[in-house]
């Protein structure tokens, strides 16, 4: 595992994974220094471990449930015993702002929630600037890149 101290700022944070366990507790890390009404906007192609990242993501704020991709459906929702809902949304088929407000997030999952949007590049205007960046790629070596960074540019 990459030498990389979990108790510090994700706000500018460049990490390498060497296996799909290691992204989820990552993001399960991470998860838990989220503030109520989070943005994460993530990146990356096919394979980079978008939906598992979103999945650890989920394990650290305490969703019981299975996460599951939500391409074919855009959008899933989780409820958290503590009242935060996780919507965890795939915007590769969104191809407007319009498309993105028609999904009525804030009647469907009001505050305290935590937005998770995958191919975020589709929507890009709905995007709060203060939003998590969350991009991901493959290494040479078949690690995983993740960083991550505070703001949307």
């Amino acid at each position: 595992m990459s030498d990389f101290n979990f108790e510090g700022e994700f706000d500018n944070v460049d990490f390498l994974t060497d296996s799909a366990e290691q992204t989820r507790l990552f993001a399960s890390k991470f998860a838990k220094t989220l503030s109520d009404d989070s943005f994460v906007a993530l990146s990356g192609d096919l394979g980079t471990g978008k939906t598992t990242f979103v999945k650890g993501l989920a394990e650290g704020l305490g969703v019981k449930s299975t996460v599951k991709s939500p391409s074919f459906n855009v959008m899933s929702v989780y409820e958290v015993e503590n009242g935060l809902t996780l919507v965890h949304i795939d915007a590769y088929r969104l191809t407007s702002p319009e498309d993105f407000e028609n999904l009525l997030i804030d009647e469907i999952a009001p505050s305290p929630r935590c937005v998770c949007v995958e191919w975020w590049s589709n929507i890009a205007d709905c995007v709060p600037p203060d939003a998590y960046e969350v991009s991901m790629s493959i290494e040479e070596d078949s690690r995983h890149r993740i960083k991550i960074r505070r703001g949307i540019s």
